[in-house]
C-alpha cells in the first residue's frame, strides 16, 4: 500500500510536469509558427506589392491604362500574383479591384491599412473584408505617378492560411503527444526502478509487522537504499531476538504463575484481565483459562470487597491487604496493588492466598491447649483434693487412706499416660518420615501385642482371637511405631467392648498392602462422630473414656503412624453393632 502510494507520488507529479511542459512548448510553438507564417506572408505580399506598384507606374507612364481599362489590367495583374489587387486613389475612391465591382465599393480612405500606408508608405492588417465578408490579410503600399498619389492594396484570404496552419498545428500536436507518450514511458520506467526497492522495503516492514521474523532483505548494494537495507536487516535480527526473549520470559512467567499455590490475576488500567492462573479461578470460583482473558474483572469475580478494593487501589495507588471468606470453611488473604511502567500505573495485580489451613491450625492449637488444660486439670484437681484430705488427718484412717492413695495413683497413671501420648504424638508430628526403616514382620508384632493385652481381655471375660497367615510379606518401617499403633487399636477394642464380648484381629495382604483389621462387637460409634475420632482429644463419650483411662490421643497416634509409613487407617461402625478398624501399610516396591 505504501509502495503504491509512493509510486503514484513519484510518477504522477513528474508525468504531469513533463506533459505540462511539453504542452506549453507545443502551444508556444504553435503561436510562434502562426506568427512566423503571417510574417512570411506579409513579406511575400510586400514584395508583390512593390512589383505591382512598379507595373502600375509603368502602365500609367506608357499610357496603357488609356488603351485598356484599368480594371482589366488589375485583374490580369492579380491573376499573375495569385492574390486580390485593389487600386485606390488619394481620396479613398476605389479605381479598380480584381474581385469586386469598383463603382459599388465604399470609400477606402479610412481603412486601417490605407491609413498606415499614407502615414508610413506601407501598412498591413488582418481583418474581415467589408466587401468579401471573410477574414483577409491586407497589405497596402503608397505609389506615385507624376504628381498623383495612388495606393496599391493586396489581399490574401485567411482560409488558405488557416488550412496550412491547421496542417502545421496537427503535425505539432502529433509530435507533442508522441513526446508526452515517450516522456510517460520514460518516467514510468525510472519511477518503477526507483520504487522497486521501496516496495521491497515496505513488504519487508509489513512482514515484520505480521510476525514473520525469519524474513530478510537481499543486500541492496551501495547508496541510500543499500544502507537502509543493511539497517533494516540488523533491526530485524535485534527485533527477532527481542521477540524470542520476550516469548521466553512470558513462557517462564506463565509457568511460574501456573505453578504457584496462590491465585494471581493481572488486569489493565480498565480492569480487563490480561493474566490469570487456574488457582485464582479455583479460589475465587470462576471459569479460568483463555476464555477469561480480556473480560472485565467484575464479570468473573463476584466478591464485593475485592471489586471495591480494586477500584480504591487504582484511585489512590496504595497497596491493600485484607481477609475474606468467600465460601464456608475457606479463608482467603487478598493483596491488591498496581504495577507501574515508567512511573505510571498501567493495571492491577491481585494475589489470593488460601489461609484456611493456617486458620485451621490456629483453631486446632487453641483447641489443643484447651483440651490439654482440661485433661490436666481434672486429675490434678483430684490429686490435690485427696492430698489435702490426707494431710488434714485422713492419712491415719486405715480405711480411707488406702482408697485415697489408690485414687491418687490412678490419676497419676492417667497423667503419665497423657504426657507419654503427648510426647509420642509430638514426636510423630515433628518427624514426617521415619528416622530408620527396617524389615518388620507384621504378624510377629501383632502376636506380641496380643500377648501383652490378653490379661486385660481375660479380666473382662472377652475372647481375643487372631487370624494371621503363616506367611506375611515383610514391610519396611518402625517396629516400635507399628507396635504402638496395633496396641492402641486392640486396647481400644477391649476397653469399649462390654464383658463377655469378642475382639477379632485379622491380617491380610495383596500385591500392594498388608492390612490389619481389628473388629469388636462393642458399643460402636455414631455416624456423626466417625469423621472426627482420629482428632486429638476427641471422645465419643468423654466421661466413660476418662473412667477407662483413655487420653483421647490413641487414634491420633494410630493415624500418624499410618501416615509416616505411607499408609492409612479406616473405620466402619454403627452404634450397638461394634466397630472395625482397618490399618493399611504399603509393601516395599520392587526395584
Amino acid at each position: 500500500m505504501f509502495a503504491s502510494r509512493f509510486f503514484r507520488r513519484l510518477f504522477l507529479p513528474y508525468l504531469l510536469l513533463i506533459c505540462a511542459s511539453t504542452a506549453s512548448v507545443g502551444a508556444f510553438a504553435a503561436v510562434r509558427l502562426r506568427s512566423a507564417y503571417l510574417d512570411r506572408t506579409r513579406e511575400s505580399l510586400a514584395g508583390e506589392a512593390r512589383l505591382a506598384s512598379a507595373q502600375l507606374e509603368s502602365m500609367f507612364a506608357s499610357g496603357q491604362v488609356e488603351v485598356e481599362p484599368l480594371s482589366a489590367s488589375v485583374s490580369r495583374l492579380a491573376s499573375g500574383l495569385g492574390c486580390r489587387v485593389t487600386v485606390i486613389d488619394e481620396s479613398g475612391k476605389v479605381l479598380a479591384d480584381s474581385d469586386a465591382d469598383a463603382p459599388l465599393m465604399d470609400n477606402h480612405q479610412s481603412r486601417p491599412e490605407i491609413v498606415a500606408a499614407a502615414a508610413n508608405g506601407e501598412g498591413s492588417i488582418v481583418r474581415p473584408s467589408h466587401t468579401m465578408g471573410i477574414d483577409m490579410l491586407f497589405l497596402a503600399r503608397e505609389t506615385h505617378v507624376g504628381d498623383k498619389k495612388f495606393f496599391v492594396r493586396l489581399a490574401v484570404p485567411l482560409s488558405t492560411l488557416s488550412h496550412e496552419l491547421q496542417l502545421l498545428s496537427f503535425t505539432l500536436v502529433v509530435v507533442t503527444l508522441t513526446a508526452m507518450g515517450l516522456a510517460a514511458v520514460i518516467c514510468f520506467y525510472f519511477a518503477s526502478r526507483h520504487t522497486a526497492p521501496v516496495r521491497e522495503l515496505a513488504g519487508f516492514a509489513e512482514a515484520l509487522a505480521r510476525g514473520e521474523m525469519g524474513r530478510r532483505l537481499m543486500p541492496g548494494g551501495a547508496g541510500e537504499i543499500g544502507a537502509i537495507t543493511s539497517s533494516l536487516n540488523i533491526m530485524a535480527d535485534s527485533l527477532s531476538g527481542l521477540v524470542q526473549q520476550l516469548a521466553k520470559e512470558r513462557g517462564e512467567l506463565l509457568a511460574i504463575v501456573a505453578s504457584m499455590n496462590e491465585g494471581v490475576i493481572a488486569t489493565d488500567i480498565r480492569q480487563r484481565i490480561v493474566l490469570v492462573n487456574d488457582k485464582a479461578a479455583e479460589l475465587l470460583d470462576f471459569s479460568g483459562g483463555e476464555s477469561a482473558h480480556g473480560k472485565p474483572l467484575w464479570e468473573l469475580v463476584h466478591n464485593e470487597p475485592i471489586l471495591r478494593a480494586a477500584g480504591e487501589v487504582l484511585a489512590d495507588g496504595e497497596r491493600k491487604v485484607f481477609q475474606i471468606s468467600p465460601s464456608v470453611g475457606r479463608y482467603l488473604e487478598i493483596a491488591v496493588c498496581t504495577y507501574p511502567s515508567a512511573g505510571k500505573s498501567e493495571g492491577l495485580v491481585l494475589v489470593a492466598h488460601d489461609t484456611s489451613k493456617s486458620v485451621r491450625y490456629q483453631e486446632l492449637r487453641k483447641e489443643f491447649v484447651a483440651n490439654v488444660s482440661h485433661e490436666l486439670r481434672t486429675p490434678l484437681t483430684v490429686i490435690r483434693g485427696f492430698t489435702e484430705t490426707l494431710r488434714d488427718g485422713a492419712l491415719n484412717d486405715p480405711v480411707a487412706a488406702p482408697k485415697f492413695l489408690a485414687t491418687i495413683n490412678k490419676h497419676v497413671d492417667q497423667l503419665q499416660n497423657l504426657v507419654g501420648d503427648l510426647l509420642e504424638l509430638s514426636k510423630l508430628e515433628s518427624s514426617p518420615e521415619l528416622p530408620r526403616r527396617v524389615s518388620v514382620d507384621m504378624g510377629a508384632v501383632t502376636r506380641r501385642v496380643a500377648d501383652l493385652l490378653l490379661p486385660a481381655s481375660q479380666k473382662k471375660n472377652q475372647s481375643l482371637t487372631l487370624e494371621i497367615p503363616s506367611h506375611i510379606p515383610r514391610i519396611l518401617g518402625s517396629a516400635d511405631y507399628l507396635e504402638r499403633a496395633v496396641s492402641n487399636l486392640i486396647d481400644n477394642a477391649i476397653k469399649y467392648t462390654p464383658e463377655h464380648g469378642a475382639v477379632h484381629v485379622t491380617i491380610g495382604y495383596n500385591h500392594e498392602f498388608v492390612t490389619l483389621e481389628v473388629q469388636d462387637n462393642g458399643i460402636g460409634i455414631p455416624p456423626a462422630d466417625l469423621d472426627r475420632i482420629f482428632e486429638r482429644f476427641y471422645r465419643v463419650d468423654r466421661s466413660r473414656s476418662r473412667e477407662m483411662g483413655g487420653t483421647g490421643l490413641g487414634l491420633s497416634i494410630v493415624k500418624h503412624v499410618a501416615q509416616v509409613h505411607g499408609g492409612s487407617v479406616e473405620v466402619t461402625s454403627a452404634p450397638g453393632a461394634g466397630s472395625k478398624f482397618r490399618l493399611k501399610i504399603p509393601l516395599p516396591k520392587e526395584e
